[in-house]
């Protein structure tokens, strides 16, 4: 079968991670396919031998979204996929209409977030529920049961299509040692490190685990990741008198990201919003304890399937980071017990599992 999954943009980011996955798994079952990006905002996927780009650049405006939208209907018209996969709000709206403008029937939307009532991605929730109840979607992937949830007061012939096909996450394919690791990404050899992942954006909340840092004066912090909020943490970590134990390290590319993890002590997730977390549950798998806002959703997929739970769950504030970064610290016997079930969830987010099941979607 010749597959195509559309995303919205490139870079290196958790729906990006997915379909890389999916892509490879779905190769390895003797199926072609390709990623077409619908616009490169990162060079994460310049090398990438199995991803096309429709615009080099983000588009400007609706003349540059239309362009956009007709040069992924072209591209899709010359690929001839048998069927297409869409990911995240723009790509399932944009890559169902090109792919129904080429001819494409066989269409497996992926719903990577919560419906909104407000602005612009409450008008694209409003568009998605028309499409899935008219049958625009030959199936509607959601993520975890949390997820599945928020479609619960949605139209009876939408929800008819919904699959659930919780996330696979990888397992590193080798040990990597700590003091390399840090020289590798230029951190601090001696400090205790915190470490976290993510764009770096307004609902990953990075700011209160650099607000946090003006409460534990012995512990750094190092982010991995790129976005809009990058100069806006450097100057609160200048405010806070906490710039010189914050360490940037930019956007780390998907085979390095264990890399990144060994040279951590301890993992944070200060998030304030997710429709799964999957950095966070790469972490847990790393062996990384976790410290994790409390959320629903992070509650479920962050428990092991004996129901232990794989993270220290605290309020997604400075002071919440904190005081569960100050536990992880106190009791290594804690640290010790959440690094164990964290590598439990290997088997529950297999990647061959997730893979199985978008190729059972795909050949219904």
């Amino acid at each position: 079968m010749r597959i195509v999954q559309v995303q919205t943009q490139a870079e290196a980011a958790g729906a990006q991670r997915v379909s890389d996955m999916v892509g490879e798994g779905l190769r390895a079952r003797g199926h072609e396919a390709r990623t077409v990006f619908m616009y490169r905002k990162t060079d994460a996927y310049d090398r990438d031998p199995y991803a096309d780009f429709v615009l080099s650049a983000p588009p400007r405006g609706l003349p540059g979204q239309v362009r956009a939208t007709v040069g992924l209907a072209n591209y899709l018209r010359k690929t001839r996929p048998d069927a297409v996969i869409t990911y995240q709000h723009y790509g399932n709206i944009f890559g169902t209409v090109g792919a129904r403008l080429a001819g494409v029937r066989h269409i497996v939307a992926n719903q990577s977030g919560a419906p909104q009532t407000r602005g612009v991605m409450g008008l694209l929730s409003q568009i998605d529920k028309l499409m899935g109840a008219v049958g625009l979607y030959h199936a509607n992937v959601v993520n975890s049961a949390w997820t599945e949830m928020q479609f619960g007061r949605y139209p009876r012939a939408y929800r008819k299509r919904l699959r659930r096909v919780d996330h696979g996450v990888p397992s590193p394919d080798r040990a990597f040692e700590k003091a390399a690791a840090r020289v590798a990404f230029g951190l601090p050899p001696s400090v205790r490190l915190v470490v976290s992942s993510g764009r770096l954006m307004p609902s990953k909340n990075h700011g209160a685990l650099i607000e946090a840092l003006g409460l534990l004066p012995d512990i750094h912090v190092a982010l991995a990741g790129v976005g809009p909020e990058q100069e806006a943490l450097v100057a609160l970590a200048g405010k806070k008198r906490v710039g010189d134990r914050l360490h940037l390290v930019g956007e780390v590319p998907p085979a390095r990201i264990f890399e990144f993890l060994a040279a951590g002590d301890v993992y944070a997730f200060p998030s304030i919003t997710e429709t799964f977390g999957l950095a966070c549950v790469e972490a847990a798998i790393s062996g990384l304890p976790v410290v994790a806002t409390d959320l629903a959703v992070l509650r479920e997929v962050l428990t092991a399937e004996d129901g232990e739970a794989a993270a220290l769950f605290v309020k997604g504030d400075a002071a919440g980071m904190a005081k569960g970064l100050a536990a992880m610290i106190a009791s290594p016997e804690l640290s010790a017990r959440l690094s164990a079930a964290g590598r439990r969830l290997r088997d529950k987010y297999s990647p061959a599992r997730m893979c199985a099941g978008y190729e059972a979607l795909l050949l219904s």
